[in-house]
Order: C-alpha cells, then structure tokens, then sequence
C-alpha cells in the first residue's frame, strides 16, 4: 500500500480476480516482475500521434518513467495504470491512467474540439490520464469535462468577456468552452469549436490567451515534473 494524500493506493498483484477487472491489454503489466518490461508494455499502447503533440512529456515518458503499475486508488471506483516519473528533484510523481472502457456511452459537449490524437488517446489508450485531484497535468475523464460555466458555476458573462483579447478572436462564451485539464484549480487550459481546429485556451488569471493545443497541454502536463 502507499499513500495519496488522505487515501490509500493497492497495487493489485496478479490473479484471476484482477484480470477480472481491468482491461487484457493490461494483464502482462500486472503480471510482469521487471520494470522496463511493464513500461515498455504500457508505452506501446500509446497512439504515437498523441505522443508527437506532447514532445517534452513523450521525452519524460522515455527518459523519466521509473515504472507503471496496475493499481486501485480507495477514492477511484476502478483501477487506474499508474505511471510514475521522476521529478526535476529526484520525487516520484504519479500519473493515473484511466481504464478506456470507463469513456461512457457518450460524449462531452463539443468533444469534437479536441484534436483527432487526443479525442483517439481518450478512447483507446486512457478515459482519462491526470495527477494530483484526478483532474490536472493531463487530460480529465470525459465524464469529467464541462463548460465553462458549468465548472465555474454560470459566472456572469461578462465578467469573463472582459478578460478575454478580442484583438485576436472573439470571445467564445463561457457555454462554448470545454475545460479539458487544470493544475489543482488553476491554471485552467479550454477547447473550443468556436476556435480555429488545433488550437487551445489557458486561463492564468486574470487573462485567457489563445495557444496552439499540443504546446498547452504539453505545459500542463510537465508542470509536476519541473522540466
């Protein structure tokens, strides 16, 4: 067992009981005793154009990864592929990388804002790969995404606007926003179909900036590491 906060995480040992539970292209990590076995597994299921839009974290992922595991979080309702990386200062972080089959029976709104790799990884690599709150440095769960103003709860439209450089594009709306990540409550980092195809909104208050989507989420995704 080991810690994640307040809650536990079990490293699910081979038996029948877990091959029960999680996906078979996951069997040979639970099964395997060498740790470059069980990454080199584990790395193969990713689309590699998913891993062309995230170059720094596609190098940590080949040069940082100490090791992935089949786990259960006492807080998650199924197990998770755990992918732990070493930090800038030698600490393990943790990513959870979500069982595909948990995407659900249907999609966020304006899914489709997502680029084809990503919209693919979540499908069929991971319904979700995050750290932390299970909702930063990554991609949240689809059943996990919202709006704007849902996940913000309806703020007034204007106040919003206001942060917004219309110099470059008009303003979206907060109902024609998809947040996709954050870093533990902020910065927060949106798709939107009201935006040209590839590209992202960050949130650092107080200004939302209009980025290419890979390079964004590429940022969020090693802000753990330090790199």
């Amino acid at each position: 067992m080991a810690g994640w906060g307040d809650a536990t995480v079990e490293i699910l040992a081979p038996s029948p009981q877990t091959r029960a539970v999680i996906p078979e292209a996951w069997w040979s990590i639970a099964e395997s005793v060498d740790p470059e076995e069980r990454k080199d597994i584990a790395l193969a299921l990713w689309n590699s154009e998913f891993l062309a839009l995230v170059p720094r974290f596609s190098e940590a992922l080949r040069s940082a990864l100490l090791d992935v595991r089949v786990a259960q979080h006492s807080w998650q309702s199924t197990p998770t592929l755990d992918y732990v990386l070493r930090a800038w200062d030698g600490e393990p972080k943790v990513w959870m990388g979500e069982d595909p089959r948990t995407f659900g029976l249907s999609e966020p709104p304006m899914f489709d804002s997502l680029p084809d790799p990503a919209r693919t990884f979540l499908r069929q690599v991971h319904a979700g790969f995050t750290t932390l709150n299970g909702k930063s440095c990554g991609l949240m769960p689809p059943a996990d995404m919202q709006t704007l103003a849902d996940s913000w709860g309806q703020p007034d439209e204007s106040d919003i606007a206001e942060c917004w450089d219309t110099s470059t594009y008009q303003f979206p709306g907060t109902h024609r926003l998809l947040l996709i990540t954050e870093y533990v409550g902020h910065p927060y980092l949106f798709t939107s179909p009201e935006l040209p195809p590839g590209t992202a909104v960050t949130y650092f208050e107080p200004d939302f900036e209009v980025t290419p989507f890979g390079a964004a989420l590429d940022e969020f995704l090693n802000k753990p590491l330090g790199y």
